[in-house]
């Protein structure tokens, strides 16, 4: 007995021929736990709700919201308030906390379904192990299988779990997905390993997770669980989630910094109005409106809808890119890939078509790429026969390269059946390491037909044709140097069968008749989808555990190696260069051969460390580690191993490299869209911003109140952002570079910002005027002085300056909300929107109805207009200031009677916001004019803001 064998047994006092009883599997379950991979500890939903707090915008609106409330428990006891003015003071922080619960609430949700999709996805498949036990054969769950376990294991069959080979025949095992080596590996239960024998080398040896291609074994069952090499490697992932993603990190930092602003505003402007507005005797209400105006300011500096908005838009991301086969688990990777610049992409499967294809023949003196001839029929019927491919309902189930030769005769007209029923087969010897070579005898009319098929090399040296062997050897190289596996087929006829039937007595004096050219090929979605990259700037790298020669070839088929400046390296120069001189040269690689996976780590890190974002695709447990380095990984939704998926933030449901590309299109129109729907809140943000500080600068007054300004933040402004939302990629947005910015709001986005609220915030203005002027006639000086005195009056003279101030404020408001909406046409392109057909802009219609519904509900249902401190009706004899005058510290205003329809001043608030849109779709026109861009193109300065 094989010595490794012999201390298995030992170790784990199993019986060969009966298994273990079903006491002691009960036993070893307790003791070992079961087959499967420790999952990760998920929160609660609870948990994940409070974790949603931790944003300091959240943090930000429950203060504004305590102070808020503090206000209004002060202002209640007010004998002048009236009970409307009571219920407005408690309705304005309820309101501000249920924003803060909606958010952590739409947090939690998504983060939930995540988890969901995952459990779903892990489900999918539960494989059945075939058994030992109690001395009888038995099929159970692979979970149950423990260490002592008698299992046997077969061609199509995934090994549950580490063990040693008690019994073999001719087993093939493919172990990519814990080595990276796509070749199949033969099993040897003779080998014996020492503690110094690396993994992939230890022949008598099985691990879990890996595929059985050919043959069958009886084995030891070792190590289950997280004890087997995958658990090992699983063990290694970080406990976290890899980290936060790019767009994480850009919205912490940008809440950080809105708090910091917000913050500074809130303190800024109530030390500005309790100093501006100081009257002694009324220092409870200046504090008081102090702390009101303060709020405002804070509420008006944070876009509150942001976080739901953004959701939404990743949300319809992750929607079409999983009708492009790419499922998500984390929302903000979609935008993520949106900024990647790299993607590191494996070989076998995903550039390729994961199925090894004879691609040339050559016979008869003459190379073929065309298999319906008469003589390529024949060389590859001959094929078939040495050949222990197994058909199980129409799937090829064995070695690889013989599966090639089968699905080629098929694909042929070859039927395999009647095939070897004409030439049964009555002798074999199995492929081997040491000859690799494989001989069939099969019975024929008049005697026996012998088959070898094998290493070209080998077969040279048992052929009797030598006049035609230099022939064969050019072509051999020539088929080599395309990185073909060439394989060669010999026959002879024989009268009997030698009574010992061995390579010396059948391995000689063969014909050579023929070489098979074979290829796992590239996808030929995949050469365009590289053209694409390349296009985009992203720049594609290809990281294989094969050859130099074979990935260097696919690699310049594909145009990954574009250029002679592109290089080849493989993992042992890659382990001669520290990580310093990685970095430096990493641009000049594109394509790592016969890399480990810590290599795949160290390339990743590298092209980070030069600022790229980078995708990087995997399949095996040992791909792990560096999916989650990545800044995307993406895992294998066919080839992927349960590890792998679980470290990775996008599956490909095809295993194709196309679908990352589509992805990234995706990405990009996501992103496009993300700053759109930020230009338009922050424009918002920014012209509330500059209205409360001119109106209490210039009128000691507060043009909006908070519940207005969450309004317009949270209803009127969340359907224009949604709909920019669901706009479509731009045609032309796989045409330039990857704009990836450590800020959300860059340069250029600020600037646009800054100007569209400006142009806002003096709509805006000329509309407090127009709405506050018909109390004066139009006299504006006198605008200035009545509100600058209402703090003094007592009175009707307070209850007109209340009314003058309810009529601006409510053309500030109808302004803003409309001016609102109708950004949503000046931000769905850079394009004129006239271009675009009407399924293109219908969303941003629909937008602007429903946000124009809903500034006219406030505005016109009873109660609500009072709640919002709103009049849009018309005054008749409305009493209008002609004078005041100051006496004993009181102000008095002196009346006079006159009638002003005031709905003319809503037409008004539409027509500014429709001037504005057409003023901004005029500009883009401009701008994208040959004319301007010639201009454009001749300046510096506009280049850069253009």
């Amino acid at each position: 007995m094989n010595k490794n064998l012999s201390e298995a047994q030992s170790k784990l006092t199993s019986d060969f021929e009966k298994g273990l009883t079903s006491q002691e599997v009960a036993k070893r379950i307790k003791t070992f736990g079961y087959n499967k991979l420790k999952e990760k500890k998920q929160h609660t939903f609870f948990r994940k709700f409070i974790n949603q707090f931790y944003d300091p915008l959240l943090l930000l609106l429950i203060v504004a919201a305590i102070i808020s409330y503090v206000v209004a428990g002060l202002n209640s006891r007010k004998q002048h308030f009236e009970p409307i003015e009571v219920i407005v003071e408690w309705v304005e922080p309820s309101v501000i906390l249920l924003i803060v619960f909606i958010n952590a609430l739409f947090g939690a949700i998504q983060e939930a379904k995540a988890e969901k999709a995952m459990e779903a996805l892990n489900k999918m498949t539960t494989p059945i192990t075939k058994v030992i036990r109690d001395g009888n054969f038995d099929q159970i769950s692979s979970i149950e299988v423990v260490p002592g376990d008698i299992v046997i294991i077969e061609a199509g069959d995934t090994i549950p779990a580490d063990g040693i080979i008690i019994e073999n025949n001719s087993l093939k095992v493919i172990e990519s997905v814990l080595t990276g080596e796509s070749i199949a590996i033969e099993k040897n239960e003779d080998f014996v390993y020492d503690d110094k024998t690396p993994i992939g080398d230890r022949l008598n040896y099985v691990y879990s997770g890996t595929s059985v291609i050919n043959g069958r074994a009886t084995i030891l069952v070792t190590n289950t669980g997280m004890n087997t090499e995958i658990g090992k490697i699983a063990s290694l992932l970080n406990e976290n989630d890899g980290g936060l993603s790019p767009l994480e990190k850009r919205i912490s930092s940008l809440g950080k910094k809105l708090t910091y602003i917000a913050m500074f505003f809130l303190v800024l402007v109530f030390i500005l109005y309790v100093t501006y507005v100081n009257d002694p005797s009324l220092i409870s209400e200046t504090w008081s409106n102090g702390f009101k105006v303060a709020v405002s300011i804070a509420i008006s500096v944070i876009p509150e809808g942001l976080l739901a908005i953004l959701t939404v838009i990743l949300a319809l991301g992750v929607k079409r890119m999983a009708k492009q086969n790419a499922l998500i688990k984390k929302l903000s990777s979609v935008e993520t890939l949106g900024s990647a610049s790299v993607i590191c992409s494996d070989k076998t499967g995903t550039l390729t078509q994961n199925k090894m294809t004879i691609v040339e023949v050559f016979t008869n003196k003459k190379s073929f790429k065309e298999f319906d001839s008469k003589e390529v029929k024949q060389l590859i019927e001959y094929g078939m026969l040495c050949n222990d491919t197994k058909i199980d309902e129409n799937e090829l189930i064995g070695d690889p390269t013989e599966t090639s030769i089968v699905k080629a005769g098929i694909d042929n007209g070859i039927e395999v059946n009647s095939l070897l029923k004409k030439y049964p087969r009555v002798e074999e010897l199995p492929f081997d390491s040491d000859r690799k070579l494989m001989s069939t005898i099969h019975k024929v009319s008049d005697g026996y037909l012998v088959v070898t098929k094998g290493a070209v090399d080998n077969l040279f040296s048992i052929c009797k044709n030598k006049e035609s062997i230099k022939e064969y050897e050019k072509q051999n190289e020539i088929m080599s140097n395309k990185a073909l596996r060439v394989l060669g087929i010999a026959i002879k006829k024989i009268k009997s069968i030698p009574k010992d039937v061995t390579f010396k007595t059948i391995e000689k004096d063969l014909q050579l008749i023929g070489l098979l050219g074979i290829i796992d090929p590239p996808r030929e979605e995949v050469k365009l989808s590289i053209q694409e990259c390349l296009k985009a700037g992203i720049r594609p790298i290809m990281i294989t555990g094969d050859h130099a020669n074979t990935a260097s070839a696919i690699a310049k088929e594909l145009n990954i190696l574009y250029s002679d400046e592109q290089k080849t390296i493989t993992g042992s120069e890659l382990e001669k260069m520290s990580d310093e001189e990685l970095q430096q040269h990493i641009k000049e690689y594109s394509v790592y051969a016969r890399v480990s996976p810590q290599d795949k780590i160290r390339v990743v890190k590298a092209w980070q460390k030069n600022g790229d974002i980078v995708a990087m695709t995997g399949d095996g447990v040992n791909d792990a580690p560096a999916l989650q380095a990545a800044d995307i990984g993406c895992a294998m939704g066919i080839t992927g191993t349960e590890v792998s998926k679980g470290a990775a933030d996008m599956i490909l449901v095809d295993d194709n490299f196309s679908t990352i590309v589509e992805a990234v299109k995706e990405g990009r129109g996501v992103l496009d869209n993300i700053k759109r729907m930020m230009l338009t809140l922050f424009t918002t943000n920014v012209s509330e911003l500059f209205t409360l500080l001119f109106g209490m600068l210039i009128f000691r007054f507060n043009p909006f109140s908070a519940l207005q300004i969450l309004w317009i933040n949270l209803v009127t402004e969340s359907f224009p952002g949604i709909a920019l939302g669901m706009k479509k990629a731009e045609r032309d947005v796989m045409s330039f570079k990857p704009n990836y910015s450590n800020n959300l709001l860059d340069k250029k986005m600020v600037l646009k910002v800054l100007s569209q609220g400006l142009l806002t915030f003096a709509l805006c203005t000329v509309g407090f005027f127009l709405g506050a002027g018909m109390f004066v006639n139009f006299n504006f000086s006198l605008i200035v002085q009545s509100l600058q005195a209402f703090h003094k009056t007592t009175g009707t003279s307070r209850e007109i300056l209340l009314n003058m101030q309810m009529a601006g404020s409510t053309m500030v408001f109808i302004t803003l909300s409309i001016s609102q909406a109708f950004n949503a046409f000046n931000m769905f392109s850079k394009h004129n929107i006239c271009t675009y057909k009407w399924d293109d802009i219908k969303y941003v219609f629909y937008a602007f109805g429903i946000s124009t519904f809903f500034i006219l509900l406030v505005l016109l249902v009873p109660k609500m207009n009072e709640v919002f401190n709103l009049n849009p009706y018309v005054f008749s004899d409305v009493k209008t200031i002609t004078q005041i005058t100051t006496s004993d510290n009181i102000t008095t205003v002196v009346q006079s009677s006159t009638s002003i329809n005031y709905s003319y001043f809503i037409i008004i608030a539409f027509v500014f916001a429709f001037v504005q849109t057409i003023i901004i779709e005029l500009l883009k026109i401009i701008n994208n004019s040959n004319w301007y861009r010639k201009i454009v193109n001749k300046s510096n300065f506009l280049k850069k803001w253009n």
